[in-house]
């Protein structure tokens, strides 16, 4: 307490504006937030299933039973030896995270903070936010015009720049493809640090590089709870990677940093990881439907996917007209347009039949108003033809 002087005297403001600030490298990022909603949100790549409600009851039951006034498990022991279990792993190569936005930057912490972090872009948005506030600074290398990987300029900045880590997400957002696995292989295999795999979308695709991870010390794989497990709700990640990698990632991680909802509803949902594998499968077939259905309509281009969202533009729409009509029409998407090959793209989730349905009508008449005045008619543009 003081007598209502401030300490060492003058003005708050003024002890604030001389003494306080935050360091130089985060001044350009923003906190995040979503500035738009609507009745039909196909904007966030969550899954547009909601878990069933005998679930539901069952994590409650067991949070009852558990003592609110105590600490969960530090290392949520208990599940990371049952995630271990299902993907063929030792406990001990196995790190819970609050989401995998917070395994991303306990790994650009632990290897890359002070150094570099090389990132393939155009990425996940959050990619580069997490990398500067883990102290780390951005080296972009660009995809091929086609969005594959380039793995040769990948390693050639690795080792011009000594990177402490290499950041790849694939099945890759907002693009939607999976990168090669010779590309891959080869960046893991000669890069000189830490190579980490984001699989956010791994199980709407073919294959995954969780298998690897016992024979490679050079690659940590990033794994999330939030999309085709349905629980973006519960911000439950994890890391796979040679013991030696988590036990750093460990080191930098805070204490208690899964909370026992999430612990709970994690274990359920592997549980019943079966339905949820069959639900990531049907949102994979809905996702080419939704996909043939937008190729049919005139000036859409719309790109493959091996995730739960698709990347698409229409000739002579700019992004910005395109997503404000949509948004006039009830359906929120993402306009995905300032990044790196994506000029005038937008990314749609995969809903469910009714959303989809929804965003169908509202695109085509979107696309049925004409062309903006002082837009110019032409062909789509595919990717090979984006520099």
């Amino acid at each position: 307490m003081t007598d209502g002087k401030t300490i060492g005297g003058g003005s708050p403001r003024a002890v604030s504006a001389a003494r306080v600030s935050p360091r130089p490298e985060l001044g350009g990022l923003r906190a995040y937030a979503v500035q738009w909603d609507a009745p039909v949100r196909l904007n966030q790549n969550e899954s547009p299933l909601d878990w069933p409600a005998d679930l539901k009851a069952e994590v409650v039951r067991r949070v009852a039973r558990a003592g609110w006034n105590r600490y969960p498990a530090a290392q949520a022991e208990i599940l990371r030896q049952a995630l271990a279990g299902a993907y063929g792993l030792a406990p001990e190569m196995v790190a819970l995270t609050n989401g995998s936005d917070e395994a991303i930057l306990a790994l650009v912490e632990a290897f890359a903070g002070g150094r570099t972090v090389v990132l393939p872009v155009p990425t996940y948005s959050m990619a580069e936010p997490l990398a500067i506030a883990g102290g780390a600074r951005v080296v972009p290398v660009p995809l091929r015009p086609d969005f594959s990987l380039d793995a040769a300029a990948v390693i050639r900045a690795s080792r011009e720049v000594d990177a402490g880590l290499i950041l790849l997400v694939s099945p890759n957002n907002p693009t939607g493809n999976a990168f090669a696995p010779r590309e891959v292989e080869t960046v893991v295999r000669e890069a000189a640090c830490l190579v980490a795999v984001d699989e956010a979308y791994a199980d709407f695709a073919a294959g995954s590089w969780l298998p690897q991870v016992p024979d490679c010390a050079e690659l940590a794989v990033v794994r999330t709870f939030s999309k085709a497990f349905a629980f973006a709700g519960g911000r439950v990640g994890w890391i796979a990677a040679a013991p030696e990698v988590v036990a750093a990632v460990r080191a930098v991680l805070p204490p208690y940093n899964l909370n026992i909802f999430a612990q709970e509803a994690a274990m359920v949902a592997l549980e019943h990881r079966s339905f949820f594998q069959a639900q990531a499968a049907a949102l994979a077939a809905e996702r080419e439907r939704l996909r043939a259905a937008m190729a049919a309509l005139e000036r859409v281009t719309v790109f493959p996917s091996q995730t739960n969202f698709l990347l698409f533009s229409a000739a002579g729409f700019p992004s910005r007209i395109l997503f404000d009509r949509l948004l006039a029409r009830g359906v929120l998407v993402r306009d995905v347009s300032s990044a790196p090959l994506l000029a005038d793209c937008l990314r749609v989730t995969v809903g469910t039949a009714d959303e989809n349905a929804r965003f169908l009508e509202a695109l085509r008449q979107s696309l049925t108003e004409g062309l903006p005045i002082g837009a110019t008619e032409g062909p789509p543009i595919g990717p090979e033809e984006r520099q």
